[in-house]
């Protein structure tokens, strides 16, 4: 059980929107970050229903996650804790003007298994 690989690109607009960035016209910024799957613990108890979870880091000029944290727990602790580990392994790559950290909430869903 897993949730997808995510790639995300924010285009200049939202960076300059959301405060990130400070761009001229003649400036194009990209914004590419890989967030890997998370996977379900085989030793963990079996899923019976869909458990999402709410993870927020903090993403340095250099694209390492920090600061990992659980804002909304699925209320299963194996869930919560492959959802971490997951996040802790993002990295981002920010091009074009100057970087800057950020934070970034990324959902994680894991599926109970089917046919078992």
């Amino acid at each position: 059980m897993a949730t997808r690989s995510t790639y995300l690109i924010l285009p200049a607009v939202a960076m300059l929107l959301s405060g990130c960035a400070m761009l001229s016209s003649s400036q194009e910024s990209k914004l590419t970050c890989h967030i890997p799957r998370a996977v379900y613990p085989d030793t963990a108890k079996p899923l019976t229903r869909p458990a999402t979870v709410l993870v927020r880091a903090l993403m340095t000029t250099s694209g390492e996650a920090q600061n990992v944290t659980v804002t909304t727990s699925s209320r299963n602790a194996a869930a919560d804790r492959a959802a971490v580990d997951a996040m802790t392994h993002a990295t981002c790559m920010q091009t074009g003007a100057t970087a800057n950290p950020f934070l970034l909430t990324q959902p994680f869903v894991f599926e109970p298994q089917r046919g078992q």
